[in-house]
């Protein structure tokens, strides 16, 4: 009966601890600090559970060919960019392992933007495994508000920001004003559909340094 009472006396005296906020971030920090390894299976254990089309769109595009050097595919897959998910799928954790896998997007369950950038920086910045590299440090949208999945989706069979018929919508998304618009060049309004945004504006281009005086 005496070992009983000690557990209820035990276990009152850690609610009471674990309901400071201090004792949470004690808590927390200690679980962060269990890192996670890539998981056995691979692609095959995230679909388990992420099976949807957008999902399997990804082995369609280059990101998901293992045969492209450096690609998530000839990596680690999935986890090449969501990040370790050992603990992610233990039947423990039920997805929700410490520390958070990274998901990209907006939103509250979303990684900082940061984050998201750099790991995109990882593979296509300068310097990165990527085949072409892309200026984004200094850029016009290198912005607070905008990251890579504003403007491109790597969960479909094709980017639709890379096919200049379907550009200018995304662009659009942003920038409303212009659809209607846009000033004339010439005596005309350029032809989106043919040409895009692109076929003016580099997104990806690096500001020209400023010409000093004198």
């Amino acid at each position: 009966m005496v070992p009983l009472k000690r557990s209820a006396a035990l276990l009152l005296l850690w609610l009471a601890f674990a309901s400071n906020v201090h004792a949470q971030a004690w808590v927390n920090d200690l679980l962060v600090h269990r890192m996670p390894s890539y998981t056995e299976g691979g692609e095959e254990d995230c679909l388990v559970c992420h099976s949807g089309a957008n999902m399997r769109a990804m082995s369609e595009n280059v990101h998901g060919n293992s045969e492209v050097a450096g690609t998530p595919a000839s990596k680690q897959g999935c986890e090449s960019c969501h990040g370790p998910g050992s603990i992610h799928v233990s039947r423990a954790h039920g997805g929700k392992g410490y520390p958070p896998l990274t998901v990209f997007g907006y939103g509250p369950a979303s990684a900082p933007r940061d984050e998201q950038v750099g790991l995109c920086l990882d593979c296509h910045g300068v310097g990165g495994e990527a085949a072409s590299a892309v200026e984004w440090d200094g850029v016009l949208h290198d912005k607070w508000i905008v990251n890579c999945s504003t403007c491109h989706q790597s969960h479909a069979q094709a980017d639709p920001v890379l096919n200049r018929r379907q550009q200018a919508e995304i662009c659009f998304s942003c920038h409303m004003k212009q659809k209607e618009g846009h000033r004339k060049v010439g005596k005309k309004v350029p032809d989106f559909s043919r040409m895009g945004c692109a076929g003016c504006h580099r997104v990806h281009r690096a500001p020209k340094p400023e010409k000093s005086g004198g």
